[in-house]
């Protein structure tokens, strides 16, 4: 016996073994017999004691009847190992077999030639033959190679074993239309006439919205409003105009150190700037109104010097304003005389509820304290209202005028309104096709299509951050392709960032921008041609809000929305709200991976599994790529498990296939060893710093250094000293001399120690 290895003998006793072919090791499935067992041995094999004290490894014999085990035939044989063979290589057998001839019939009685197939690739096989028949993203006869990769071992299949694709009926919507111009001009309104021309010369604004006609007469009239309008209906100008209007008549003069005479409550940063921007354009005339905003994540050193100049009008989000009220004795609201809060709704459901009570009521200190000068006109705007809303403006309005669009007033109050030359599409994705299918569909528009302004909505911050990297690496950059500009929006990033990205994608006119809700509120982005929620949004007005990016002021626009199977019902609820959706087949999107990916002739299902391993490969050679993606997965599931009680009929989370999702974001681990902290090695990048305790603590690189690979401190043997002397030292050099520890004394034990 060498090295452990022996071998057994099965042949039958009564022939003699010399007229037995020679044949080559095989495993233990592959010897049959009727009478003798087979045997193996255990992987791990237990330590057992002798009586001598001495410990042996002791094996495992598994015994099983050949009388359980069905053989085959050898022309069997040779097509089921004919299947097992890879793709690469069949080619080049067929082409042998073709050329050699065939063996002898008489060589199937060969008890060498003899295999067994396993019981378990038995039960695979018809399981995919069955789903072949019943799935319809099975994988053709044509597609069988996956694109030239060969997937055994390395995938799972995208197109096998998905969930059913529910049929969704369709139902009669009656949608809210409300019309959005009016045949009446800026020229009919009783305001200056620079101002007139400012807006139809500069601003190429000939007439207004109907939302502008109803509302800036009742504004100028000096009453409070609720106003209720579709996303795109210029919202901003209808109470910016009237503020300019009154501001600009004050004689004398108003300037900047004057107060503040108008305060605008936004929810977002991005709006904020966006309403700025607004008032500077239609100010141009009238330099003495300064107008000024407040905003989070900036210097607020740098704001309290903005704030000691001084300014008449007033943007902010609540959160910064409430802190300086409450810090900055120069903010100053007791000349207060329009208090505007856009998007309201939006205000109470991101939490400020208490900072908008807080900040009414802090007006209305400082108002009394100047002595109640004037009257404060109060006005609410928004594209649905909310019953926090009415008690908002139970509190803060005084006999407000209710301002809707909609022609019927029969019309049931939770009808929702979006633009009438917006086109709304719903399509229903497996989940393992998601990133596929999102990747095909950006390509298809940004490379193929002339509509190449796309906004992604998602849920989670580190899904956008995961998905903008992972397209950068993938998808922005291609031989022979057209480059993709990538953006991502979120509220975590540095104001800095955030300021830089919207300008760069509002004036941009081709890219696709990866964003959070928090670009879903007021923003007018100019000539955004598709809305994609990857992830659908929990109620229909966050719908509504998100697709109102596109289409705006009479623009044409398209919104799609992802659904996995399960969340079909949300069709049924949009319903329900007056908004009517329309079915597209997937295959229309994943077919254009041929032309926009594929650079050779390929089927959709070859095209989409080479995409897939391009994702999933660049997630294997990037640590800090697959960190992101485990972050993202895992607050995505967070984010799906912890939705309210009322939407868990259409959103419910014990339907996720989480190894499905998983797959979605290129992630080939299972979900039960994917975490936050990431898989620690078998990465190329390893060394490369990211966010470590070593890159925060510069004291812990000396440590590392007289550390070894597994943080442990390491004492070179003596073989190992011997090995690092030089090949030209005489092995006679000293030794280092040792550190001496000095110990510092007190003074009390120098005085003991010498009396003297």
């Amino acid at each position: 016996m060498d090295s452990g290895s022996f071998t057994l003998n099965l042949t039958d006793g009564s022939k003699q073994t010399q007229d037995a072919p020679k044949a080559k090791p095989m495993s233990h499935q592959e010897y049959v017999s009727n009478q003798k067992p087979l045997v193996s041995f255990a992987p791990k094999p237990r330590q057992t004691v002798k009586a001598d004290g001495v410990k042996k490894p002791a094996f495992v014999v598994v015994r099983k009847k050949a009388t359980h085990v069905k053989k085959k035939s050898l022309s069997e044989l040779k097509s089921f190992s004919a299947n097992l063979q890879p793709l690469a290589s069949k080619k080049n057998n067929q082409s042998n077999s073709d050329s050699k001839p065939q063996k002898p019939s008489h060589e199937e009685n060969v008890q060498v030639d003899t295999t067994v197939i396993p019981t378990s690739q038995k039960k695979e096989t018809r399981k995919t033959a069955s789903n072949n028949k019943k799935n319809n993203w099975a994988v053709s006869q044509q597609g069988g190679s996956s694109g030239g990769y060969n997937n055994t071992g390395i995938i799972s299949s995208l197109f096998f074993k998905n969930p059913e694709i529910p049929t969704v009926t369709k139902e009669n919507v009656e949608s809210t239309e409300e019309n959005l111009f009016s045949s009446r001009s800026f020229s009919a309104l009783n305001i200056h006439k620079y101002l007139v021309a400012t807006l139809e010369k500069d601003l190429n604004l000939k007439h207004m919205t109907e939302a502008q006609s109803r509302t800036i007469p009742i504004l100028l009239d000096k009453k409070d409003a609720i106003v209720k309008s579709q996303t795109g209906s210029g919202k901003t100008l209808a109470y910016a105009i009237p503020i300019v209007e009154k501001l600009q008549s004050i004689t004398p003069k108003i300037d900047r150190s004057s107060g503040v005479f108008a305060l605008v409550v936004v929810p977002t940063r991005e709006l904020v700037l966006q309403t700025y921007s607004w008032f500077v354009k239609i100010l141009k005339p009238f330099t003495w109104v300064v107008p000024g905003y407040l905003i989070g994540g900036e210097k607020k050193k740098s704001e309290k010097a903005r704030i000691r100049k001084g300014m008449n009008i007033l943007i902010s989000t609540p959160g910064r304003l409430l802190d300086h009220l409450t810090s900055t004795r120069n903010l100053n609201l007791g000349r207060l005389h329009w208090l505007i809060m856009d998007e309201a709704d939006r205000l109470l459901d991101m939490g400020y509820e208490k900072d908008v009570g807080r900040i009414v009521s802090i007006v209305e200190e400082h108002f009394v304290k100047e002595g109640s000068i004037g009257r404060r006109q109060t006005v609410l705007l928004s594209a649905t209202l909310s019953k926090g809303v009415e008690k908002l403006a139970g509190l803060a309005l005084t006999d407000p005028e209710h301002i809707k669009l909609s022609e019927d007033a029969s019309i049931n109050q939770d009808q929702l309104v979006t633009p009438t030359n917006l086109k709304q599409w719903y399509i229903i994705v497996p989940p393992k096709l998601r990133l596929a299918t999102l990747a095909a569909f950006i390509l298809w528009k940004c490379t193929i299509s002339t509509e190449k302004k796309v906004l992604v909505f998602m849920t989670t911050q580190d899904s956008v951050d995961y998905h903008a990297e992972l397209f950068n690496r993938v998808l922005a950059k291609r031989e022979g392709r057209t480059p993709i500009s990538f953006c991502k929006l979120h509220g975590n990033m540095p104001q800095k960032d955030r300021t830089a990205i919207f300008k760069e994608f509002r004036d941009t006119e081709s890219g696709v921008l990866l964003c959070t809700d928090v670009a879903a509120r007021g923003l007018d982005l100019s000539s955004v041609d598709w809305i994609v929620q990857y992830n659908p949004p929990v109620t229909a007005e966050e719908y509504v809000h998100r697709v109102g990016r596109t289409a705006r002021v009479g623009k044409c626009g398209q919104a799609i929305i992802f659904l996995a199977p399960p969340e079909t019902d949300f069709v049924h609820h949009l319903a329900k709200r007056g908004l009517s959706v329309v079915e597209k087949n997937p295959d229309v999107i994943l077919k254009t991976l041929a032309s926009s990916w594929a650079r050779t002739s390929q089927t959709m299902e070859q095209a989409a599994t080479s995409l897939q391993l391009s994702f999933e490969e660049s997630v294997i050679e990037s640590y800090n790529l697959y960190e992101m993606a485990t972050k993202g997965y895992v607050s995505f599931v967070r984010s799906y498990a912890a939705l309210p009680k009322d939407v868990r009929e259409v959103f419910n989370f014990q339907s996720l296939h989480l190894g499905h999702y998983a797959k979605s974001f290129a992630l080939r681990d299972p979900p039960a060893q994917i975490n936050t902290a990431g898989r620690m090695g078998q990465r190329n990048d390893r060394v490369q710093p990211f966010n470590t305790a070593r890159q925060r603590n510069p004291s812990m690189l000396k440590r590392a250094a007289a550390l070894g690979s597994d943080g442990t401190q390491h004492q070179p043997s003596h073989y190992e000293l011997q090995a690092m002397l030089s090949e030209f030292s005489s092995g006679l050099d000293p030794a280092p001399a040792k550190k001496i520890k000095v110990r510092h004394t007190t003074a009390d034990a120098l005085e003991k120690r010498n009396p003297c």
